[in-house]
């Protein structure tokens, strides 16, 4: 059945819900939807509603809710990714494939080798396109939790409020733990929220690193071959996802 996002307080029970702009897009051109089917509509904060489309006319749809009920949570641990901003024309296959393998936020950070080299205001620009490329991926997929895209910050700043024993710093050069011990050291029982560093193009540089090891992260290697962002991303949520069981 076909998904679609509301906001929070347009969903409530024998309530009718419009639907325009891009939602009704996608319902109407997309999803090529008639007058008197069924639909789920999600607010992101953990309710679905099940809805019949009423009326569809050129720039809105009219639903009627029929009922409406909670869904279970995420599973433990949710996965953030503080990843150091590549070519543009990356990111659209990485926020993909990051929404599809189960990751709650991605955190876009400038670093010594990041594609972006500072901050601006026009990068807001970048993260309300990525946003909406992560809600469409949501409704291709059927996931009914939405990922989250922050605002750009930096590398340094995000690295500091992190906490070392619930991260991965991923590097491509000789690190201390292979992926599979760092991971058996991370209880998923007591784990809420698991952080990943993933490099740029050209990875950390030597700076950075040793800044990881002050603050005392140690050094995750995913084997000796170097992998691309775009793969580094689709590899180790991969392996999260099976380590911790939340393919079931």
């Amino acid at each position: 059945m076909r998904r679609f996002f509301v906001t929070p307080d347009n969903l409530n029970e024998n309530q009718a819900v419009h639907l325009d702009g891009d939602e009704f897009h996608h319902l109407k051109n997309v999803c090529r939807l008639e007058e008197g089917e069924r639909v789920e509509l999600l607010d992101g904060e953990g309710r679905i509603a099940l809805a019949v489309i009423n009326q569809i006319g050129k720039k809105s749809a009219t639903l009627d809710i029929e009922k409406i009920d909670k869904l279970s949570p995420m599973p433990f641990p949710h996965v953030k990714i503080i990843l150091c901003v590549p070519r543009f024309q990356k990111m659209d296959l990485i926020i993909q494939k990051c929404v599809e393998l189960g990751a709650t936020e991605i955190l876009p950070v400038v670093s010594d080798r990041s594609f972006v080299k500072s901050l601006s205001k026009d990068l807001t620009v970048k993260v309300k396109r990525w946003e909406k490329i992560a809600g469409e991926a949501c409704k291709q997929s059927g996931r009914a939790w939405p990922m989250k895209i922050s605002e750009f910050s930096t590398l340094a700043k995000a690295s500091e409020l992190a906490k070392a024993d619930e991260s991965l710093f991923l590097y491509e050069g000789d690190g201390v733990l292979n992926i599979k011990s760092a991971l058996e050291k991370k209880q998923a029982s007591t784990l809420e929220t698991l952080t990943l560093f993933i490099g740029a193009e050209g990875g950390f540089s030597t700076t950075e690193v040793e800044n990881f090891k002050k603050l005392g992260f140690q050094p995750v290697t995913m084997g000796s071959l170097v992998l691309r962002v775009e793969t580094a991303c689709i590899a180790i949520l991969s392996v999260i996802q099976y380590h911790f069981g939340l393919m079931r």
